[in-house]
């Protein structure tokens, strides 16, 4: 299996940190998905099952689809005063901008490792390995597994199969590549259980999270031709249903599943006078840079931004760049 041969440097001096370390401290994006949650889980068990102290730092509540994984009970909102660990792994935190007051937590180790995949990031660590042509962050973390030779244990094997295939759709997403399939290959040799892994991810829902979703679909609205399609939800849908955040995760997957859209995009309305905003091409616009045009980033074909402003405001405001970019063609 070809590896990413530009970061061997970085994989050996992360293997190294691996082996010779006591304590490891991780931290991954707000409102952790499959991908940062299995590559916060994956290095925790792994550490564990070497006798090593681990500490996964989370903030808001997990999903129902990611509450099975080994290790979601160890997860933890605060440190004591006095705790210092080795290493601290930044696991996709995205732009560093995004985790607010949580850099403080960057002093709390001797070392910095940031592992990413997303695209036009500058690396927050003494050891950056930001990887585009990746999957997903738990791809590159196998990779770096995978050189020590060692045997991993079923937690550390499960998480990686969480993150890996969640950020790609199960496996659907333009970011596959043969790599992707021969690490889940590998992963399935070792105990993993794919039907499983999709029955606990695809098929756990809560009754706030389905009401979320069909919500969205019931408010879609056509525009540009039928080339774009977008929704919205507000903080009073979440207050009503008693819902978190997450539970409206994945929402806009329905809306790109429309013969000929080329945009679908989903406006979230937050309580701090902001709305995010999510958006997903089918290939010919270039969605990350609309997302940067508003501070924000991801992938060619899926980003994200935070609009400061209300509801209407945003959905101009981000119509305005999607309609150029179609007359563009970018």
């Amino acid at each position: 299996m070809k590896t990413s041969l530009c970061y061997e440097r970085e994989f050996e001096l992360i293997r190294k940190l691996l082996v010779e370390s006591k304590s490891f401290l991780s931290i991954a994006h707000p409102y952790c998905d499959g991908d940062a949650l299995g590559s916060q889980l994956a290095l925790h068990n792994y550490c564990v099952s070497h006798g090593k102290k681990s500490v996964p730092l989370n903030f808001e509540p997990i999903p129902i689809y990611l509450q099975w994984v080994q290790g979601v009970e160890d997860l933890k909102d605060t440190l004591s005063d006095d705790e210092f660990f080795d290493v601290i792994f930044l696991m996709e935190p995205t732009d560093i901008s995004r985790l607010g007051d949580r850099v403080k937590f960057f002093k709390r180790a001797r070392k910095i490792v940031h592992l990413d995949h997303h695209l036009n990031l500058k690396g927050a660590g003494d050891i950056n390995v930001i990887d585009s042509s990746a999957s997903s962050t738990c791809e590159i973390l196998y990779e770096i597994f995978d050189g020590l030779n060692e045997k991993l244990d079923q937690g550390t094997l499960h998480s990686l199969y969480l993150g890996i295939m969640t950020d790609t759709g199960n496996f659907r997403f333009p970011n596959t590549s043969r790599k992707t399939h021969e690490i889940a290959g590998s992963l399935i040799e070792r105990g993993v259980d794919p039907s499983r892994c999709f029955k606990l991810v695809y098929e756990a829902n809560s009754f706030p999270r389905v009401v979320l979703h069909g919500l969205v679909m019931s408010r879609a609205k056509m525009s540009h031709n039928e080339k774009v399609i977008h929704s919205c939800l507000f903080q009073k849908d979440f207050d009503d249903l008693g819902a978190s955040e997450v539970e409206s995760d994945g929402a806009i997957n329905n809306l790109t599943t429309i013969t000929g859209t080329e945009v679908a995009v989903l406006f979230r309305e937050k309580p701090n006078d902001e709305i995010k905003v999510s958006f997903r091409s089918a290939g010919k616009v270039d969605v990350q840079r609309i997302s940067s045009i508003f501070g924000g980033g991801g992938h060619k074909l899926a980003s994200g931004a935070n609009i400061k402003g209300e509801m209407t405001y945003a959905i101009n405001l981000a119509m305005t760049e999607i309609e150029k970019a179609l007359n563009y063609g970018s």
